[in-house]
């Protein structure tokens, strides 16, 4: 039976991925029988030089489609953005539904003079060019969500989008707290609810969740993310403690530290088929 995999913030460019990177995911793919890749946004920083050169390589191996993440965005003008957004997919008897989201700092108790000093600091969609502000542009979604959703038969609808959709899956790192206002809605879960949808994937944030069922939806989330947060970065430091003899859990400072170590590379490729095969949602079709 052929599947679908569905993968989020592969990040290629800040990720390094070469030749290798590229031939051990198309064998992950041969090896669970994928027929149809979807990747649910931030492929990397550049679309047209990254991303669909990237795309077009794994094409040859099976169907790919894709939304966008905010990196994804950031050499495009709204209209390719729109353009790219709500995407009906029919693959085998099941449908996909793959549309962006946005924010709206609902997640977040900060006031929105804090929220706009802090993206326009610090946060990376400062870069981008969206023509109107979050809210507006998470309001839109909504309603061209709840439109789209009203015409399609949810007992056969898998939804892929990029932003998170309820707050189970907000950051609870009180440094990290204050970057919840970007992460996603509430709001896009009453309308999965309203509707009945089964079955939602998304990443954005970086942390594996599994599948964890909420007024049954079945909420799939296993981004891949930066390097320094793989698991095998994480398995190699805790099991060679001598190259973190400060003992730091700073991600960043551990695989700074390890990075360039020929050890180190050699663990990376001998995980490396495990750690995407651990990024992949797989549905049967």
């Amino acid at each position: 039976m052929t599947k679908l995999a569905i993968m989020s913030d592969l990040h290629i460019d800040l990720n390094h991925f070469g030749f290798f990177e590229k031939q051990t995911l198309k064998q992950v793919l041969r090896n669970q029988n994928v027929s149809h890749l979807h990747l649910a946004g931030d492929i990397s920083n550049h679309f047209y030089t990254d991303s669909l050169p990237f795309i077009q390589e794994l094409q040859k191996e099976c169907q790919v489609t894709y939304n966008l993440g905010n990196h994804d965005m950031l050499d495009l003008q709204e209209k390719e953005i729109q353009d790219l957004d709500f995407h009906l997919h029919s693959i085998g008897k099941k449908q996909l539904l793959a549309f962006h989201g946005w924010y709206d700092y609902s997640f977040s108790n900060q006031n929105k003079s804090d929220i706009s000093k802090l993206k326009q600091t610090f946060w990376f969609d400062r870069r981008l060019k969206r023509q109107k502000n979050d809210l507006q542009t998470t309001e839109n979604s909504l309603t061209r969500l709840d439109k789209t959703l009203t015409s399609l038969d949810s007992n056969h609808l898998i939804v892929a989008m990029h932003f998170v959709p309820h707050y189970n899956f907000i950051m609870t790192h009180e440094r990290f707290k204050p970057f919840n206002a970007f992460l996603g809605s509430q709001k896009f879960h009453e309308l999965f609810k309203k509707h009945k949808v089964k079955d939602v994937v998304f990443g954005h944030a970086h942390r594996s969740y599994g599948t964890t069922i909420i007024d049954g939806i079945s909420y799939h989330s296993r981004p891949l993310g930066y390097l320094r947060e793989w698991n095998l970065t994480i398995d190699f430091v805790s099991q060679n403690p001598q190259y973190n003899p400060s003992k730091s859990w700073n991600l960043s400072k551990r695989y700074n530290a390890v990075k360039d170590l020929s050890v180190y590379q050699n663990y990376k490729k001998q995980n490396l088929a495990k750690e995407f095969y651990h990024a992949m949602t797989l549905f049967d079709l």
